[in-house]
């Protein structure tokens, strides 16, 4: 029976990815004894049972401040079990420390995880190695200890991509007609049910403020063309259409998930990333007994193994913005994961103060210009793999 002793850390992914790699009989974990919620440990016992059934979880508390006690109960595990092996990866300096000297002395076999080149090696030996498994977004949900509670929007159909593409280009080439369309059907539609799919209204409304309300005529056009609406029907005083469906009107009736489809749509079609999901819900505490949804991930994917979050805007962006993303982005993937920001305004060219802080904070920016490119995808593709994990360890967050 193979026993693997880890060290537990903060980030998620240098806790799973080598005992998933490894696949072991039994995993003991060793940790900070400051640590009070033991939930964390449930978690990873969880994740393991996805892939390891018949594993074995045991867990180990160590002062994380004495590199005796940490020696002292790594060798007797190593003596109790026999047949180990340890990865160094996480924990703290004395963890690493403590753990390599009673590895030594023992002579059990030690790895070390090269994340991004997706190695776990033996430290004396780097020929030695055995190749990473590969993570899905849901291995990293239940190790942290959440879970999705569903989409804020619906994904589309496959047969639907090029319509809604086309779409996308028409909306973001009239973005202005869109707002105003946008508004008016919100209105139109403020005080119908979910399931309601017809909109029957006058050709203009009246805002609180007093302006007046009324759509692009040729946009709403456009939306029939393509599919979205049908039985258009305006007149000088009133405008008449049905929905194709309570799914074509969710996204009528919401300004900027537009941007969210197209981010969606080419991040399946590069068929390089893996688990794209279009406004993941995630509930960050499932022990609480609440199931209460807490971030809104615009578009998340996994490249490698490594977790993609990426936020629309259809507008400029906020600093706000930019730290939601960095929040969302160490609360579930940690140091490995990538962050990109996808907003149709001008921020790389004016080096605006938020690219400035995107680029401060590790996150890549795609803008208008990206946009309103023939090769979005490629581009998308770019940002990520240009993503550099290395140098991040050395920016100022």
């Amino acid at each position: 029976m193979l026993t693997q002793i880890e060290f537990y850390d903060k980030d998620t992914i240098k806790n799973i990815l080598a005992c998933l790699s490894i696949k072991p009989d039994r995993i003991v974990f060793l940790y900070d004894n400051q640590i009070s919620d033991m939930n964390r440990f449930v978690s990873l016992e969880n994740c393991f049972k996805n892939h390891l059934p018949d594993i074995i979880f045991e867990t180990e508390p160590v002062d994380i401040s004495n590199m005796n006690d940490i020696f002292n109960r790594t060798k007797k595990l190593i003596c109790k079990y026999n047949n180990c092996v340890m990865d160094i990866t996480g924990g703290s300096e004395l963890m690493t420390v403590a753990g390599v000297m009673a590895g030594m002395e023992t002579n059990i076999k030690m790895y070390y995880t090269d994340i991004i080149n997706g190695r776990v090696e033996n430290i004396l030996n780097k020929n030695d190695f055995i190749p990473t498994a590969t993570l899905r977004l849901n291995d990293y949900v239940a190790a942290r200890g959440a879970h999705f509670t569903g989409n804020s929007h619906s994904e589309p159909d496959e047969s639907r991509y090029e319509a809604i593409l086309d779409m996308c280009q028409y909306i973001f080439n009239n973005i202005k007609q869109w707002r105003k369309t946008c508004s008016y059907i919100q209105q139109a539609m403020a005080n119908t049910s979910k399931d309601d799919i017809d909109l029957r209204a006058v050709s203009v409304f009246r805002s609180k403020g007093g302006n007046e309300v009324f759509p692009d005529n040729e946009m709403l056009k456009k939306f029939e063309e393509l599919g979205f609406i049908k039985d258009l029907y305006i007149s000088k005083n009133h405008i008449v259409f049905t929905f194709m469906s309570p799914l074509e009107k969710s996204y009528l009736i919401n300004y900027g998930v537009w941007l969210e489809l197209f981010v969606y749509i080419h991040a399946v079609k590069t068929g390089i990333f893996t688990d794209v999901m279009l406004g993941a819900m995630v509930d960050w505490d499932i022990y609480d007994d609440k199931s209460v949804p807490g971030n809104e991930i615009d578009v998340i994917f996994t490249d490698n193994s490594l977790p993609v979050f990426v936020s629309c805007k259809l507008t400029d962006v906020t600093t706000a913005a930019i730290n939601e993303l960095v929040l969302e982005r160490k609360r579930l993937g940690g140091w490995f994961s990538k962050a990109i920001i996808v907003t149709f305004s001008d921020e790389k060219a004016l080096e605006s103060g938020s690219y400035k802080r995107a680029v401060e904070f590790g996150v890549e920016l795609l803008d208008k210009s990206d946009i309103l490119s023939d090769d979005f995808g490629s581009r998308l593709v770019k940002a990520v793999s240009g993503h550099d994990l290395v140098s991040l360890k050395w920016k100022k967050f």
